[in-house]
C-alpha cells in the first residue's frame, strides 16, 4: 500500500525529514492491516472501504485515513457512541473529538489521533449502517464478510449528505481536541504548499491570513488550559513533532521560542 508522493507537496529538506515521512508511511500502511484484522473479528462489521486521498489512491505522507465501517443492526449503542473502544482499535490513543452531525443516520462518526511513528495520525471514523451503506466513487475496499456492499456513482461527500444524520450537533471549538485537531491540519496544509487550505484552517483560530509555524507552537502551548495540557501532553508533544517535521520540510528554521534553528540557513 505505498503511496506516490504529489507533485505539488515539497519535497523534504534533509534525511531525516525524508526518512520520518517514510516511518510515517510505513506505520499507516501497518495500522490500516492491523485494523482490518481487528474489524474481521467483530461479527457486527460486514464490510470497511477506504474514502479520501487513500481510497483514491492519491495519499501522501501527511495524509489522514479516512475510514468507513459498515456494521450491522446488532451493533450495540455503546460502540456507535464509542467506536474506538467499542471495535478496539489498534494504536496509541492521542485524542478523539466528537462531532455527531458528521456522522450517517443511524451511525456514528468520530476523529481519532493515533501515534504512529511518533507523530500524530488523523482517522476520520465512520461507522455506517449495513442497510444503506454502499462504495462511492473514491472508496477502496478494504474486506467485506460475504456480500460487498453495493457501488454508488457518488463520491463520498454528496453521498454522506444524502443519508447525513438529523442531529445537527457539532464540535466543541474550544475543546483541547478540537485546538490539537486544527493546529494538525494546518501544519499539514502548509507542508504542502497548500496556501488556500492552511488559511481556510487557521481561520477557526482566530487568524484569517494564515500562521507560520512558530504560531502554531504558542497556541498549542497557551490555548490549552494547564489542567487539560497535562492529560494530554502525549498528544501535545507529538503535535510539537510535527510541527518540527513539517519546520524542516518548509526550510522555515525557527525553534519552538521563535529564533533560528542551528540548521537554519
Amino acid at each position: 500500500m505505498s503511496q506516490r508522493v504529489p507533485a505539488n507537496v515539497p519535497p523534504p529538506r534533509g534525511r531525516r525529514a525524508a526518512a520520518l515521512l517514510a516511518a510515517v508511511v510505513e506505520a499507516r500502511t501497518a495500522w490500516l492491516a492491523a485494523t482490518v484484522d481487528v474489524l474481521h473479528q467483530r461479527k457486527s462489521v460486514g464490510a470497511a472501504w477506504l474514502v479520501g486521498s487513500l481510497g483514491r489512491g492519491s495519499a501522501d505522507p501527511y495524509s489522514d485515513v479516512d475510514l468507513v465501517v459498515a456494521v450491522d443492526d446488532t451493533t450495540p449503542q455503546s460502540v456507535l457512541d464509542d467506536p474506538v473502544a467499542g471495535l478496539h482499535l489498534p494504536g496509541r490513543l492521542l485524542f478523539t473529538r466528537g462531532k455527531p452531525r458528521n456522522a450517517p443516520a443511524g451511525g456514528g462518526y468520530v476523529t481519532v489521533c493515533v501515534e504512529l511513528a511518533a507523530l500524530p495520525v488523523l482517522i476520520d471514523l465512520y461507522l455506517w449502517p449495513a442497510i444503506t451503506a454502499a462504495i462511492p466513487t473514491d472508496g477502496r475496499l478494504l474486506l467485506y464478510r460475504e456480500t460487498p456492499p453495493p457501488r454508488t456513482g457518488l463520491a463520498f461527500m454528496p453521498l454522506l449528505d444524502q443519508h447525513r444524520t438529523p442531529d445537527s450537533t457539532g464540535a466543541d471549538a474550544n475543546h483541547p481536541a478540537s485546538i490539537l485537531l486544527l493546529v494538525q491540519l494546518a501544519a499539514k496544509y502548509l507542508a504542502r504548499g497548500d496556501r488556500q487550505r492552511h488559511v481556510a484552517i487557521t481561520r477557526h483560530l482566530g487568524f484569517p491570513s494564515g500562521v507560520e509555524i512558530v504560531t502554531l507552537r504558542q497556541i498549542l502551548d497557551e490555548r490549552v488550559d494547564q489542567a487539560a495540557a497535562e492529560a494530554m501532553r502525549p498528544a501535545i508533544n507529538a503535535a510539537h513533532r510535527l510541527l518540527d517535521l513539517v519546520d524542516t520540510v518548509t526550510g522555515d528554521g525557527l525553534t519552538r521560542d521563535g529564533g533560528p534553528s542551528r540548521n537554519a540557513r
